[in-house]
């Protein structure tokens, strides 16, 4: 997360701390295609988030501005995941094609 948090504001560091942990999980779930892992990270986060933002309303402008930065960092880390993601299925789908028509050889080869 690249938004500076006060040290004066504990809780705010403390969230700030989980939603790396966040990240950094889903970060190794995609790199080691660990993609039920990655569900069950993903749908804690928001799990989590929706805990957080419940109470957000009453927070300072200050820190709502802090929050928004988060959230805005959040989609940028999501946007890079997706994109990863989207790569790899690519290159699976390609893979795979190579080998459906080295099978389709091989059987055409192996009928005469």
């Amino acid at each position: 997360m690249s938004v500076d948090v006060p040290d004066s504001d504990p809780d705010l560091k403390k969230w700030q701390q989980q939603l790396q942990w966040y990240a950094d999980n889903i970060q190794d779930c995609v790199m080691r295609a660990e993609w039920e892992r990655l569900a069950d990270t993903l749908d804690a986060r928001h799990v989590y988030l929706e805990q957080f933002f419940v109470g957000a309303t009453s927070f300072s402008e200050h820190k709502k501005l802090l929050i928004k930065q988060f959230a805005l960092s959040i989609l940028e880390q999501d946007a890079v995941f997706i994109s990863y993601i989207e790569e790899q299925k690519m290159r699976s789908a390609s893979q795979q094609s190579v080998l459906d028509r080295g099978r389709k050889a091989m059987q055409a080869y192996n009928s005469y």
